[in-house]
């Protein structure tokens, strides 16, 4: 099978028939997804598309959101609550999208950091894996984590990949923690080289494969809505990158995510 580990099924890209069209493609492709939640008000909605055996989903707030769950003493009884209705169900398998990001909501820094905190905490608590949005803030969301890697080893995952600083990508290594790779792997300008060179020479036991579709289309969509079938072209891409088979690689994301994920 083939895993997109993060997309956004309910983004207002997409339509009820482009709905139908994914989850058909994914049922005939044998393609599985982990739809992201971005605010709390999308779960319901979430849910409801887990029914199809092809799709999983994320808990979370996206840093873009977080002020507006702030002072998180107000809010943190409401979202355990809400986080404890939907982790009954089994197809509930990470706490995401969260973080925070500097680039282009430096203002909300202090609330971002809030929430994402609170976030660390239930996933640290009730033994989730972390799909993290960092931009900008790679030193921020470490800071976090670690503390919480005191008490118990966090399964978190840096959505989205493209930070060139060494020191953050030794880190996540050496915590174990992972790397999301996607469609910006494939995109042909040089600026990019780095990141082929870092999943050229990192161990595949970090990697897991992404579309984050809508956003971040593949070469040679890039510029139209992505999919999350669109996985496949970054598998074959990294396949090809790697010199390992296509099924080769298969296997180890998926093995990366059923060694995260207690519900796979």
């Amino acid at each position: 099978m083939l895993f997109d580990t993060h997309c956004h099924l309910t983004d207002n890209r997409y339509n009820y028939n482009d709905l139908e069209l994914i989850l058909k493609k994914m049922e005939e492709g044998n393609i599985f997804c982990i739809s992201m939640a971005t605010d709390l008000n999308e779960l319901e909605k979430l849910e409801k598309l887990s029914n199809s055996n092809n799709v999983y989903f994320g808990f979370g707030v996206h840093p873009y959101e977080a002020h507006k769950y702030c002072p998180i003493s107000k809010y943190q009884d409401l979202i355990k609550d809400i986080f404890f209705k939907y982790k009954q169900n089994k197809k509930l398998i990470f706490i995401g999208e969260v973080g925070i990001d500097l680039y282009n909501q430096i203002e909300t820094k202090k609330q971002q950091i809030e929430v994402f905190e609170y976030f660390v905490y239930l996933a640290s608590e009730y033994n989730f894996p972390l799909s993290i949005h960092t931009r900008s803030a790679e030193n921020e969301v470490i800071s976090v984590l670690k503390r919480y890697e005191l008490k118990r080893h966090i399964n978190a995952v840096f959505h989205c990949f493209v930070s060139d600083n060494k020191n953050v990508l030794k880190e996540i290594l050496n915590n174990n923690w992972y790397i999301g790779v996607g469609g910006v792997i494939t995109f042909k300008n040089k600026k990019n080289d780095y990141l082929r060179e870092i999943l050229l020479n990192i161990d595949l036991n970090n990697v897991l494969l992404e579309t984050d579709s809508p956003y971040l289309t593949p070469e040679p969509y890039r510029g139209k809505t992505n999919y999350p079938f669109y996985v496949e072209i970054i598998y074959e891409y990294v396949s090809n990158l790697r010199k390992i088979s296509l099924e080769d690689l298969k296997h180890s994301i998926f093995n990366n995510l059923k060694k995260i994920s207690t519900n796979l």
